[in-house]
């Protein structure tokens, strides 16, 4: 036992995990179900095989981040797969329960380590800037739903919702909305607006709050300020593509970023037939949203002079504006990983593009 290789599969819950250890045939050696920390889990592995033996493998979580943190600070050799296509290779089972999901990843990380794409895993800065990220992303979605319904109330009864910048002019624009409707229609609205009034308040106010911090973040941060120096790249922008990427030096080709945002045309080949589809998504979709704003802010800013904009432009009547603007979007994430591993600002008219 003290050569045999040992594989580790963990189906992590967020509060019990399942284990399941298998041998390098497969055969399954143990099973348990054990509480979702490193202790636990490390004790039971540990209480049968050594560490140097073993390899553990996860399915990418929010339970997963730490034990995986945890497990490699103790010495393991742990492997965090991506959740779309582990749970691809995970649906050959007939049956979908947490024995079959462990048993599934002891066979991942045992057979399909080439297979299936690995997750990086993030310094702590980078995962508490991708965690305000998200955190805005869901606020602001929280804010767009608060506010339509406002505005579907106003519509309903012959009334409008002025477009607002700012908690201040969604206050006054909802409170003379609802006054015009109280003279003019002879409707009080205002017990069924107000409620939704202050919670959209309140989340443009925290909102306001935090991108000012993350603007602040942004500026001190001396990659994401030479990112900004790009037209149309702003402070969310940039720090979101500076959070997922975290080390730029695990792309051997700049172009490959483009790939892992999942901004690259999927292929569909057989014999001699070869079928370009859209772009395959397989990356984070905040970043690669962040980057499509980018792209359509830099083609729509008219007044600059700028050859990356030049050739988006070129491309749209060939290919259309939308297809246009993702390329763009692949190109922006191509020239900001260059600049990060070069450590040069951004040339607003380089010698060629391609």
């Amino acid at each position: 036992m003290e050569s045999q290789k040992i594989f580790v599969g963990l189906d992590v819950g967020a509060d019990l995990s399942t284990v399941c250890v298998t041998n390098a045939d497969g055969a399954v050696l143990s099973e348990a179900s054990l509480p979702t920390t490193c202790r636990q889990i490390s004790e039971f592995i540990e209480s049968l095989y050594p560490i140097k033996n073993v390899t553990v493998g996860l399915e990418a979580g929010s339970s997963s981040i730490l034990l995986t943190k945890r497990l490699r600070e103790a010495g393991y050799c742990v492997h965090l797969f991506a959740t779309r296509q582990a749970s691809n290779f995970l649906k050959i089972r007939q049956n979908k329960t947490d024995i079959n999901d462990a048993r599934g990843i002891a066979d991942l990380v045992r057979l399909g380590r080439g297979v299936v794409a690995e997750v990086h895993l993030k310094s702590n800065a980078s995962q508490q800037l991708r965690s305000q990220l998200v955190l805005r992303q869901k606020l602001v979605s929280h804010r767009v739903a608060g506010e339509s319904v406002i505005n579907s109330v106003f519509r309903m009864n012959g009334g409008r919702l002025k477009k607002s910048w700012s908690s201040a002019s969604l206050q006054r624009h909802v409170r003379a909305e609802l006054e015009r409707l109280r003279d003019a229609e002879k409707l009080d609205l205002s017990l069924d607006v107000e409620p939704l009034l202050y919670i959209c308040i309140a989340t443009r106010r925290y909102l306001e709050n935090l991108d000012r911090r993350l603007s602040k973040v942004a500026e001190a941060n001396p990659v994401c300020a030479r990112f900004m120096e790009i037209p149309g790249v702003g402070p969310i922008s940039a720090l979101s593509f500076y959070s997922a990427v975290d080390d730029p030096t695990r792309f051997r080709r700049n172009c490959d970023v483009g790939a892992y945002l999942g901004l690259v045309p999927r292929v569909k080949q057989s014999g001699t037939a070869v079928k370009r589809l859209s772009i395959s998504k397989m990356g984070n979709r905040l970043t690669r949203s962040h980057l499509a704003i980018a792209a359509g802010t830099m083609m729509r800013q008219t007044k600059i002079e700028c050859t990356l904009r030049s050739w988006a432009m070129n491309l749209v009547p060939r290919i259309g504006r939308p297809k246009a603007k993702t390329a763009l979007a692949r190109k922006l994430a191509t020239v900001m990983i260059s600049m990060w591993k070069t450590e040069t600002p951004f040339a607003t008219n380089p010698r060629s593009i391609s």
